[in-house]
């Protein structure tokens, strides 16, 4: 018989794609919770980003540190659970006054910036808003099940964020305010929907509903594409070893090189 639960608040499952994001430079790692109560008094962290030690510990029965949205309550009551993604680490381009920021989005299709060495700007666990600059909409709207992939552009170093969904895929770069305040400014936007995205070689791969595709990341231009690998659903492209490897809803595994 299965076991009776410890608590009546039963939900805040962690289901994003990526589940554990694991960040060198603040050496914690970081998760994001579905919906469910929002309580620190009660250690309930419904719609919540925590960051943890390695071994899976905090202080005190508590996380780290956290970020919750403001509106936790509405993202709650509405099913928009910030935890359908998780944390994207984005190197901080040269003059941040954030030294490691990172990208937060969720059912809603909104996009947040947080800084991963303070989660909520309030220095520690169980406070709620502290995003780094304004939150913005997802470009081709639609909530984000998938996980952002991160490049540095090698000409110019800067930062860029590739998202994709069901309702498109879009490039976003990260700029700075006259202050040095980080924020993402999109660039581009392709309509074909898809699942998570990855980018080797400098080219971004993603698994859409017309087949593999490979994008220019600085433009979205499609430089190649195969139309015989589709019927997605969860699936996404992985790149091992100068190979991409993407499984289709048809039971086949396609190996292409990316050389």
């Amino acid at each position: 018989h299965p076991a009776a639960p410890d608590s009546t608040n039963v939900q805040s499952g962690i289901w994003s794609r990526a589940t554990v994001i694991y960040d060198p430079d603040t050496h914690k790692i970081y998760l994001a919770t579905g919906n469910g109560h929002y309580d620190p008094n009660l250690h309930d962290w419904g719609d919540t980003v925590f960051a943890l030690n390695l071994d899976g510990s905090g202080t005190n029965g508590n996380p780290l540190d956290s970020y919750t949205p403001a509106n936790f309550n509405q993202l709650d009551v509405t099913d928009q659970d910030l935890g359908t993604t998780t944390v994207a680490v984005l190197p901080a381009p040269q003059g941040s006054n954030v030294r490691y920021p990172g990208l937060q989005s969720g059912k809603d299709g909104l996009l947040r910036l947080i800084d991963l060495d303070n989660l909520s700007g309030q220095g520690g666990p169980g406070h709620t808003g502290g995003e780094v600059g304004q939150v913005i909409p997802l470009p081709q709207g639609d909530g984000v099940f998938t996980q952002p992939a991160v490049w540095v552009n090698p000409a110019d170093h800067s930062t860029w964020a590739f998202i994709a969904n069901a309702s498109g895929i879009s490039g976003l770069k990260l700029v700075m305010d006259g202050s040095g305040t980080p924020q993402l400014e999109s660039q581009w936007t392709e309509p074909a929907g898809g699942t998570s995205p990855v980018i080797a070689n400098g080219v971004v791969f993603y698994a859409s509903y017309g087949g593999i595709s490979a994008l220019d990341p600085l433009t979205g231009n499609q430089v190649w594409s195969d139309p015989q690998v589709a019927n997605f659903h969860w699936e996404s492209p992985i790149v091992a070893n100068g190979v991409l490897y993407v499984s289709d809803g048809n039971g086949r595994l396609t190996a292409y090189s990316v050389k």
